[in-house]
């Protein structure tokens, strides 16, 4: 369960610093960890309401944070 908790932490702060990206630039920017590390981890994320996955075109998804996300961190950082 560390290791999940570890994998979802950088992912939030990777999207943080670099902004939206696709399942498969998100699996580039993490190297030490396995396409269904990173699937698991995203999945997790978006049941938990962190992430937004959509689909702008028909064979493309985007990763991003959610909206509430980014609101509920400028409300505790104010």
């Amino acid at each position: 369960m560390a290791l999940a908790c570890s994998i979802a932490s950088i992912i939030l702060q990777d999207l943080k610093q670099l902004g939206p990206c696709t399942p498969e630039e998100l699996v580039q920017r993490l190297p030490t960890y396995t396409w269904n590390q990173v699937f698991s981890a995203v999945d997790q994320l978006c049941r938990d309401g962190r992430l937004t996955l959509r689909q702008p075109s028909r064979f493309e998804y985007v990763i991003s944070l959610s909206s509430v996300t980014t609101s509920e961190r400028r409300n505790s950082v104010a």
